[in-house]
């Protein structure tokens, strides 16, 4: 299905892959695993025939059978934002196809025939995913082509995605499955090869190298709960909000102190992400309101003061999104240091975007490259900086290290866990990794259905030797036991 041969991939005088060599067959699967930046994703592109702007091929072949389809690692930028999901569905088909056939696509990755009218921005990141991987499986592909594809998603819709492709691979359909997390692909892949330094080695290299996600190894590199304090940083009360009508939260109440991280989790589609939204000021609450320390804060963002928005920062949950696609790096974090914190010197910003960017554990050299010109887990750390250029006192991270490979997510929350002990940053952690969750968080927030069902501290919630995935599993998906965590197991 793929013969890759000798393929040299370059950006400017960088060689991004050095000669690959790489072949799958009818109905084979093989994991392509690797730090950041490696360039797993420039190698998915090449298998389609692109290459993104700036990157060219200098040397090999590349050659394909039969029709592809490709799940993207940011759906948010996949999918047309002026067409509903049921035109997207029906224009993917390339053909003239019944009305029904969006609603069987959506079926088939797990989603409601209901969303079928709504536009992406309406869907929550897990839903923008799988609605991209229904794009992926409209035309009845022989290969896919899968970069990343449960980063965004909860635990439940994980298993659910992670079913239909275990379906499609038996019906015979080859992947290629570029991922950071071998823990959840190694029972559905043939093979595990590492792309390192532009090279692609063997799986034995695989098996040992630093980029199997485990609970244990994340929780080796984070301490929990030093810097937390009893003074309240933020707080929400009732808030409720919604889409054109539709309820999203309803009723929910939420505190974070000083130097404590607070998890927030919930299935998808359960309000994480609006909620979010609400905090910063960028979602306007139908009733409800948010105080910090104990000033009340404008619902929008706009009426908020110079001080206030410097306040609370947001990491969003696509960065691709997030960052404009005509600014370099540097651009994106002097904007905010220099509105909010009215840094006006050239060499203190130089000095400041240096050392923003070797905290998140980027390279000084990507300040001048554009998003574009970055993988996912550069964009996702960019976006890091930037939200901490501003020196907030609120750090609120929407699925910060769902693109991250398992070292570097231990260093971004090693980086996170410092910042509350030295400075008392308080951290609103949404995610959807309950190792990171358990390992991270002094208390965890669970919604469901918008509603908040639960507030408790993270210690003792998972007992000894149990597995945390099952512990949070059990509990959103039966959230009215709220009892101690052993019950949960």
């Amino acid at each position: 299905m793929v013969h890759i041969s000798g393929l040299r991939l370059s950006a400017g005088d960088t060689e991004i892959l050095a000669g690959v060599d790489l072949t799958i067959a009818e109905g084979e699967a093989v994991a392509l695993a690797g730090p950041s930046g490696a360039g797993k994703t420039s190698l998915a592109l090449a298998v389609l025939g692109h290459q993104r702007p700036g990157v060219r091929r200098t040397a090999g072949t590349v050659e394909v059978t039969g029709p592809v389809g490709y799940l993207g690692q940011d759906p948010g930028s996949l999918l047309n934002p002026y067409a509903r999901v049921a035109s997207i569905l029906r224009t993917a088909a390339g053909r003239r196809v019944p009305r029904a056939f969006a609603d069987t696509l959506l079926d088939r990755v797990a989603l409601p025939a209901s969303l079928a009218r709504r536009y992406p921005h309406q869907l929550s990141g897990g839903q923008q995913q799988r609605v991209a991987l229904a794009v992926a499986l409209a035309r009845s592909p022989r290969l896919l082509v899968l970069d990343e594809p449960t980063t965004a998603l909860d635990l439940l819709a994980k298993a659910e995605v992670l079913a239909e492709i275990g379906r499609l691979r038996a019906e015979g359909v080859s992947l290629l499955w570029i991922t950071h997390d071998l823990a959840t692909v190694r029972e559905l892949v043939d093979r595990v090869l590492v792309l390192d330094e532009g090279r692609v080695s063997g799986p034995e290299s695989a098996m040992k190298g630093p980029f199997i996600a485990n609970f244990a190894m994340k929780a080796s590199f984070i301490s929990r709960g030093e810097g937390a304090s009893a003074e309240k940083a933020l707080r929400a009360d009732k808030l409720t909000a919604g889409y054109r009508g539709t309820p999203v939260l309803t009723g929910v109440d939420l505190t974070v102190a000083r130097g404590e991280c607070l998890a927030v989790l919930g299935v998808s589609g359960a309000g994480k992400s609006t909620l979010a939204r609400c905090l910063a000021g960028l979602h306007r609450p139908g009733t409800g309101t948010v105080t910090l320390h104990e000033d009340p804060l404008k619902p929008d963002v706009r009426d908020r003061t110079t001080k206030e928005r410097a306040a609370i920062a947001l990491v969003a949950q696509n960065p691709a999104e997030a960052l404009h696609p005509r600014q370099d790096v540097r651009t994106a974090l002097v904007r905010p240091m220099r509105l909010l914190r009215g840094v006006k010197s050239r060499e203190e910003q130089d000095a400041k975007v240096a050392e923003l960017l070797e905290a998140v554990g980027l390279d000084s050299t990507m300040d001048k490259r554009l998003p574009g010109e970055l993988s996912g887990g550069q964009r996702q750390r960019v976006a890091l900086a930037r939200a901490l250029a501003a020196e907030p006192e609120v750090l609120i991270c929407d699925e910060v290290t769902s693109a991250l490979d398992a070292e570097t997510q231990a260093e971004v929350l090693t980086l996170l866990n410092e910042l509350r002990a030295r400075l008392g940053l308080a951290v609103v952690l949404i995610t959807h990794d309950a190792g990171v969750a358990v390992s991270t968080s002094d208390r965890l927030l669970v919604l469901h259905a918008g509603r908040s069902v639960l507030t408790a501290p993270t210690a003792g919630l998972v007992p000894e030797g149990a597995d945390p995935d099952r512990v949070i599993t059990r509990l959103l998906t039966d959230p009215s036991r709220t009892e101690q965590g052993a019950s949960l197991v």
